[in-house]
């Protein structure tokens, strides 16, 4: 994750605030397949317990639902 950082320029409002990060496409777009990847992991956790049903069955719903 330092290496993200790395090549950033932080911006400041007229108050001295930091307001904006400027940082290479390349590792934007590193940082965004990070976050969608945290957002998978938790989504996998939340529904790790869950009972699933068996495949025949669910598509046995599908078709009656096409109905």
């Amino acid at each position: 994750m330092a290496n993200l950082i790395k090549d950033t320029q932080v911006l400041y409002d007229a108050r001295g605030k930091k307001s904006h990060v400027v940082l290479p496409y390349d590792k934007y777009k590193k940082l965004i397949e990070r976050l969608e990847d945290a957002e998978d992991i938790q989504l996998m956790k939340e529904v790790e317990n869950e009972v699933g049903i068996p495949w025949e069955e669910a598509k046995k719903k599908i078709r009656r639902r096409k109905r």
